[in-house]
């Protein structure tokens, strides 16, 4: 009979793989390299994980459930849609703060790296973001039932360019090493919602500062 696979020593290997995973990228981080940083074999950790492939898959999901907690959850039944998203850049421009600007969103990352060479992790990025994109969608449909936003407010496409401008702001403030790229972007982040907001001027959540 296998021997089972214990689940403790499955999430130890899990947080070594995505530290290393996160600093240098899927495809730069061996599974040698991941064995030494968990004291261990290769032919040890192919026993709880039978493949490099299997183990990134288990790294992703683990990123997905923390960046579900983090960015996502908050915009359930949350009163201020534009709040919400100003906060977003907000935590992300703290976080890089500390360390650097440097390994920014994992589950952005292998979007990046891995979209075009896996189907298998493709797939599950597409879907995480499918959900967020949702999740801040109903959002905004929320509002406007409330009479919180215009009708000319369209909240897929508005969903869909805050999550694009966060990514893209992600990228930007790790090239430049500034985490104020984040700031700024979830100021405009946010007007693209404010700008829809009944007795709200537009230019009133415009940052102008360089």
């Amino acid at each position: 009979m296998a021997r089972k696979s214990d689940p403790n020593i499955r999430t130890r290997i899990v947080k070594e793989a995505e530290h290393l995973m996160h600093l240098k990228g899927y495809r730069a981080t061996s599974l040698d390299d991941i064995a030494a940083a968990c004291s261990m074999t290769k032919a040890n950790l192919l026993h709880h994980f039978a493949s490099k492939e299997a183990l990134g898959l288990a790294v992703l999901d683990y990123k997905v459930v923390a960046t579900r907690g983090g960015c996502v959850d908050p915009l359930n039944g949350c009163c201020d849609p534009a709040a919400a998203v100003r906060n977003l850049f907000e935590g992300a421009a703290k976080v890089f703060r500390g360390n650097g600007c440097r390994a920014g969103c994992f589950v952005g990352n292998v979007a990046a790296e891995m979209s075009d060479v896996s189907e298998a992790f493709r797939e599950r990025v597409s879907v995480f973001f499918e959900e967020w994109t949702g999740r801040l969608e109903t959002a905004l449909r929320r509002g406007k039932e409330r009479a919180l936003f215009k009708p000319a407010l369209r909240p897929r496409a508005a969903a869909e360019s805050v999550l694009a401008l966060y990514q893209g702001a992600l990228i930007l403030a790790r090239a430049h090493r500034d985490p104020d790229v984040l700031r700024r972007a979830g100021t405009q982040a946010a007007a693209l919602i404010e700008a829809h907001r009944f007795g709200k001027k537009p230019s009133q959540e415009v940052d102008h500062g360089s």
